[in-house]
């Protein structure tokens, strides 16, 4: 497949980092990592491999003000589709853990 799909469009987050590194999960940034990879793969989803396209957020740089922005970002391309033509993926990976 060399065709590559422009109407799809996602935003991946995995943050797996914490506080204590002994109850950091990274496998949520691995997990990810490996979507946007099957995503702009062109034998599988043939996104194009672009920010106009894909964002991923990881960790520290997932931070609120970032994922608010490309939140409104997604949220922009959805609106730009009246039609429902293009597809529009959030993944939300992340570990929580509050050790007291």
């Amino acid at each position: 497949m060399s065709d590559l799909f422009t109407h799809g469009y996602a935003l991946l987050i995995g943050v797996g980092n914490t506080a204590d590194p002994g109850y950091s999960l990274p496998e949520t940034v691995t997990d990810a990592e490996a979507l946007k990879d099957v995503l702009t793969d062109a034998n599988f989803c043939a996104y194009p491999n672009t920010p106009d396209h894909v964002r991923l957020l990881k960790n520290q740089g997932a931070t609120r003000s970032a994922i608010l922005e490309d939140l409104d970002w997604l949220k922009g391309c959805a609106d730009a589709d009246p039609r429902g033509h293009d597809r529009h993926l959030l993944f939300w990976a992340w570990w929580v853990s509050r050790c007291q």
